[in-house]
């Protein structure tokens, strides 16, 4: 069984981070390579039944760069996007958004949602800690926005049931992690959504090969996803991100070294 879609596209939506031609992150992507996953999601989703105004893409932290580079080309190619935005980073670092950006977003037509209060690994917040991160975000948001919040993106994608239920408490009713896994309903009230993370290798052809995936080839990935978070639970999370940085820095490099040649 292939094409697992709903509302007319794949159920596994790309995430991305940084836009910009000259970065090095791991997570990050060019214009150019944007613009060919966005034609490539239209064609996916033409001829399927489903709301034109519903999301495709999500963009995590609320970079400035998603402003600029990735907002002319979704407004170009009709796109819809949930931009998840750290609430507590809005307007105050220089390479993140800021208010007024976020709410010309918004008018545009594009949801702009929770990646809590000040990024941090929400599996390892006390109670107290947990509350301040996924309650104060969403009202620093619907304040700020004047808008509605319902919808969180973990943070690092660390995620357990304690947190689920600190995010449902807080009143989010979609909650979207880095797993690869179709939805599913943590409570009637409440949906867990998976996604793929776009790299900077991630060509349109593999997003096709991945969004058009069939149970087993899902099944498949997540298993190899729930792997990495035996290696984190085993080595901790802040010490395999630490890790994971340097090994995606060589990574660009090498990559970067392969297109000179």
């Amino acid at each position: 069984m292939s094409g697992q879609r709903t509302n007319g596209g794949p159920q596994l939506l790309p995430s991305y981070h940084l836009v910009h031609d000259g970065a090095g992150y791991i997570y990050s992507s060019t214009e150019q390579q944007l613009e060919s996953h966005l034609e490539l999601l239209i064609r996916l989703a033409d001829g399927v039944c489903g709301n034109a105004s519903e999301a495709r893409v999500t963009f995590d932290d609320g970079h400035a760069s998603q402003f600029r580079y990735a907002f002319p080309l979704l407004q170009k190619h009709g796109v819809r996007a949930i931009f998840f935005a750290i609430a507590g980073w809005m307007g105050q670092r220089p390479d993140y958004m800021t208010w007024p950006q976020l709410r010309e977003l918004a008018s545009a037509g594009h949801e702009i949602q929770s990646h809590g209060l000040t990024h941090r690994f929400l599996t390892q917040c006390t109670d107290s800690e947990l509350r301040e991160e996924v309650q104060v975000a969403r009202t620093e948001l619907q304040q700020r926005l004047g808008a509605g919040v319902d919808a969180i993106s973990i943070p690092f994608g660390r995620w357990n049931q304690r947190v689920l239920r600190a995010c449902a408490a807080a009143g989010y009713t979609r909650i979207y992690t880095s797993d690869p896994k179709l939805p599913f309903r943590f409570s009637p009230e409440v949906e867990v959504r998976g996604r793929f993370m776009v790299k900077r290798s991630t060509t349109a052809s593999d997003l096709e090969r991945i969004l058009t995936a069939g149970r087993g080839s899902l099944w498949f990935m997540n298993a190899r996803h729930q792997g990495k978070l035996l290696l984190r639970a085993a080595i901790g999370d802040r010490t395999y991100h630490r890790l994971w940085g340097i090994w995606g820095s060589r990574k660009a490099l090498e990559e970067d070294a392969r297109k000179e040649f």
